[in-house]
């Protein structure tokens, strides 16, 4: 592709330097290639003009230009003729050079399609990863072969094409004897009714189903009226397996509307950055596929779907007339114009706020979701992904050893207030609940994280004689000051040989004893989501703790009004019920259910608290 594009473009390939070097660009379109100190390409962007685009990067405080001038130490670009050839260029570049500072499907491989060649006589539907100019029609890309295989068996039940790779005119194949294909593609056929069936399977694949059924059923009769009973019933079958079908799809708007549209949403978990494609044809769900995305901390959704919108039709999937989006994606204007220039037809990209549109990204939405958190379960039970996220955290973060036992601590209070610590501990990757431990703040109640995270490192420490284990790395919940003063504590103990972390929340910054730069975790590593999940998990438990504490030091202070009830019968009611809402919330004989609280204390509790 990258040399017939040259060839034909008579495309320049020049060397340049940096800042002062990007004014004496070209004002062409082209692509230019930004390169690190080893030579590697770190990403790649096109441009309606060279100079405009390339010298904004040096003018510009947003935060992708800000991280590639951190980067970048060389530029190359290329010219050629017109914003297309761009695109394509620049899709061909990113394809093979992988540059991470772009945003890029993960999965680099050619995904597959669905190919007719139209030239043919009698032509066949087959599966390719390979886009060839040969007047071919293509539908894709999907996102697997078995999404392929299954299309083309359906297809296939609904309007036989020839399955036989001989080169025509043949002798009369096997399929023919059996009936099994009619013998559309024998001597004795008729190559007209062939190309009807081909069309109405092309029309079929377009979204056009019911347009495809009516033209079925007009084949029927004409069949019948002409006394092809055989041809007819054949035809009879391929209707009732289609009507089977679009039974089985359901509308998903709260109206029956004849809807076509391709509808994407981008969303991201802790790991990973999904886009999914929905294609809604007369209403009905006739599609969904999922592609995993490769992206940086600084892309955002408007970014993917204008990146991933341009690679999707780039590879030669067939539109309708409008497209929906849950954000507008940057460089629409440019997107409208590519699409306008290669299917020669308007098409509309919205955001719709409201109907059965917005309804359909609603659905497409949740399901996104709901495909989020099954992968992020997968990756978390899985062992092996477990293992490599510590390993990804011993080499990022330069440990010594594989952390296999994490320790990880958080304060919670409010103002200063029921001041309590948490510590999680995982084993392998995995919680292990059963080392979990809580504190309850004895030395400080004030608004001191500091002085809290001291006691509870200090008395953890006093403890390690009683472990099994010392723990490969203790992770701190905060930024320097609260690295420091755990740190300190491990030294002036003679456990300086424990590595120590702290994470900030704000920018998710690693800080490191005698490190003067905070370590930033590798966007979308297994490491990175196996911190965060850890850190996530001792702020869950330490809150979950303090609300409970809070939570009966509340139901205490308002039982101490109330007479006859001494410390036992207090105990006993929070014991039961847990919580100040659930004792409001009890009935004079829920309340006579603890056999310390007689009838008089029952009346009291109601009257006094309701």
């Amino acid at each position: 592709m990258l040399n017939n594009l040259n060839k034909n473009t008579n495309s320049l390939k020049v060397n340049i330097g940096l800042k002062n070097s990007a004014k004496l660009l070209p004002k062409s379109p082209g692509v230019y290639i930004f390169f690190n100190v080893n030579d590697e390409v770190i990403y790649v962007g096109k441009a309606k003009d060279l100079r405009s685009r390339v010298s904004s990067y040096f003018n510009s405080k947003e935060v992708r230009a800000v991280r590639i001038k951190k980067e970048v130490s060389s530029v190359d670009f290329i010219v050629v003729e017109n914003e297309e050839d761009a695109l394509i260029l620049e899709n061909d570049l990113i394809k093979k050079n992988k540059p991470k500072l772009n945003v890029r499907l993960k999965d680099d491989k050619s995904f597959p399609y669905i190919k007719i060649n139209a030239k043919e006589n009698f032509p066949q539907f087959f599966m390719t990863r390979n886009l060839i100019k040969d007047g071919s029609i293509y539908f894709g890309p999907y996102s697997s072969a078995t999404n392929v295989r299954k299309t083309l068996n359906l297809i296939n039940k609904i309007f036989p094409y020839r399955g036989c790779e001989e080169n025509l005119p043949i002798k009369l194949c096997l399929e023919f004897h059996i009936n099994k294909k009619n013998a559309a593609c024998s001597s004795e056929s008729n190559k007209k009714e062939y190309a009807k069936i081909i069309n109405q399977a092309i029309s079929f694949l377009e979204g056009n189903t019911k347009n495809a059924l009516n033209k079925l059923k007009k084949s029927m009769w004409s069949a019948a009226e002409f006394q092809r009973y055989e041809r007819a019933a054949s035809i009879r079958d391929s209707i009732s397996a289609a009507e089977s079908l679009f039974e089985k799809q359901s509308f998903i708007t709260s109206k029956n509307t004849n809807i076509y549209v391709d509808a994407f949403e981008v969303a991201s978990n802790n790991i990973e950055t999904w886009v999914d494609v929905m294609q809604v044809r007369e209403g009905k769900l006739s599609s969904r596929d999922h592609f995993q995305m490769e992206v940086q901390d600084f892309h955002n959704n408007k970014q993917i779907l204008s990146s991933f919108i341009q690679s999707y039709y780039l590879r030669n999937s067939r539109p309708p007339k409008e497209i929906i989006v849950s954000e507008i994606p940057s460089d629409i204007d440019t997107i409208k114009k590519f699409l306008e220039l290669k299917y020669q037809k308007k098409i509309l990209i919205n955001k719709p706020q409201k109907g059965p549109k917005k309804e359909i990204l609603n659905f497409l939405s949740d399901n996104l979701i709901k495909w989020l958190e099954y992968r992020e379960s997968r990756i978390n039970s899985n062992d092996e992904v477990s293992d490599m996220a510590l390993i990804d955290i011993q080499k990022q973060l330069s440990l010594e050893s594989k952390p296999l036992i994490i320790e990880c601590y958080d304060i919670s209070h409010v103002q200063g207030t029921n001041v309590v610590g948490s510590m999680v501990v995982f084993k392998n990757g995995k919680p292990d609940k059963s080392k979990y431990r809580k504190f309850e703040i004895k030395t400080s109640q004030k608004n001191d994280d500091y002085a809290a995270l001291k006691e509870v490192i200090t008395r953890r420490i006093n403890k390690f004689k009683d472990s099994d284990a010392l723990p490969n790395l203790m992770l701190i919940d905060g930024g320097k000051g609260q690295l420091s003063v755990s740190h300190e504590v491990l030294t002036s103990n003679d456990y300086s040989t424990i590595e120590i972390a702290s994470i900030a929340k704000q920018k998710e910054e690693i800080f490191m004893p005698n490190v003067f730069e905070s370590v930033v975790l590798e966007n979308g590593s297994y490491g990175k989501h196996l911190i965060q999940v850890i850190r996530d998990e001792a702020h869950r438990f330490a809150i979950t703790y303090h609300r409970n504490k809070r939570s009966k030091k509340m139901i205490s202070s308002e039982l101490d009004s109330v007479s006859g009830i001494g410390p036992k019968k207090k105990k006993a009611l929070i014991s039961f019920f847990g919580s100040v809402k659930n004792i409001r919330n009890a009935s004079y004989e829920e309340l006579l259910q603890i056999k310390e609280i007689n009838k008089k204390d029952a009346e009291k509790i109601k009257d006094l608290i309701n």
